[in-house]
């Protein structure tokens, strides 16, 4: 049995990974306990045991189990994390200045709006991603911090850049819009899955929702005119 050189540290089986900083070792320990079970029925001393460290250890890195949680969020979060190929993406979306272009203009399947989706999905199929996602999601229904931060995080890190770039009227409520399709899509497939739904291939998925993303980004809402022709 192996010590860790910590004072008052408990004797521990030495966890497979004990060569990657500790900070990180907690921090993937709250997200296991977060995603099993939520964020009011895990505490410091449960991260501390799964992490393999003293609850002390817990404290002096992160304060308190509030910042481990918020730790999580926000790491889950970034932009490079939840969507790699989102700048790739946004380059799509602003390039899309023509609505007569039935390649460009965002209404067939397989525009840039299907791709958004695509990629968002595929970190929720990879199953190194999904936990830290799931935690993100459940908690934000749950605990009503959880939820103020999720908001502010999703909105800097995803809803304005992909407002900027919207080269159609209304950027913001579009760029809400996809949001609250992917939000409901997630909840319904992975969150609290719905058959059959839930056990839909992927391909079918994104050809079922794909268009709606599509026009959501850009093309027609309501009275608005398509981009390229204002006023129209």
């Amino acid at each position: 049995m192996a010590r860790h050189d910590v004072p008052g540290d408990r004797p521990a089986e030495q966890p497979p990974d004990a060569g990657r900083d500790r900070r990180e070792l907690i921090r993937l320990a709250a997200v296991e306990l977060f995603a099993r079970h939520g964020y009011r029925g895990t505490t410091v001393r449960a991260i501390a045991e799964r992490a393999g460290v003293d609850p002390a250890l817990v404290m002096y890195h992160y304060g308190s189990k509030e910042n481990v949680f918020s730790t999580v969020i926000r790491e889950t979060m970034r932009a490079e994390e939840l969507l790699p190929e989102l700048p790739r993406l946004l380059d799509e979306v602003a390039d899309t200045d023509s609505a007569d272009d039935p390649a460009a203009d965002g209404t067939c399947p397989g525009g840039p709006g299907s791709r958004l989706l695509r990629g968002f999905l595929t970190r929720w199929e990879d199953a190194a991603t999904r936990p830290s996602l799931l935690v993100v999601f459940r908690s934000a229904m749950e605990h009503p911090e959880a939820s103020q931060l999720f908001r502010e995080v999703a909105g800097g890190e995803l809803l304005l850049p992909l407002a900027r770039r919207i080269p159609a009227p209304d950027p913001e409520l579009r760029a809400a819009l996809v949001a609250s399709l992917l939000v409901g899509l997630v909840t319904g497939r992975y969150v609290v899955p719905i058959e059959p739904l839930a056990g839909m291939e992927l391909d079918t998925v994104v050809g079922l929702y794909g268009p709606y993303a599509d026009d959501m980004l850009l093309g027609r809402l309501g009275g608005s005119p398509p981009p390229g022709r204002p006023g129209a």
